[in-house]
């Protein structure tokens, strides 16, 4: 995100260089939270920057319900419950692209509840 306060283009020249609208350009540097893991990844690739974790992140997100339906359904619902998505919303993500905002606050209380159980 540091490179694209650094960057030269305008709103609709950076959005036709990660083919989207220039509003969605706007609406996104005003509200970052609004970025989507796809953006991400283009922006990557248009700044020259490696994309690895942008395309792990999404086969690892695409791989978690069918590796939750193989846990206990303890372990699972305690899984479910750290996780601030509903499942319906995390397949909806998973076919049409995740918000940055959910996957910072997934880590977040991954995180956390790591810490509290250390």
């Amino acid at each position: 995100m540091w490179r694209l306060r650094e960057c030269a283009l305008n709103d609709e020249q950076l959005a036709a260089a990660i083919g989207v609208s220039s509003s969605v350009i706007r609406s996104r540097r005003a509200k970052p939270d609004l970025w989507k893991l796809s953006d991400i990844n283009r922006l990557s690739s248009y700044f020259n920057m490696p994309t690895t974790a942008c395309v792990q992140l999404d086969q690892l997100l695409k791989e978690i319900p069918q590796q939750w339906m193989t846990l206990p359904l303890r372990e699972r619902r305690r899984y479910e419950r750290l996780v601030p998505i509903k499942k319906s919303q995390f397949h909806a993500y998973n076919v049409s692209d995740w918000p940055v905002h959910h996957l910072l606050k997934m880590h977040q209380n991954l995180i956390l509840n790591e810490e509290l159980a250390s």
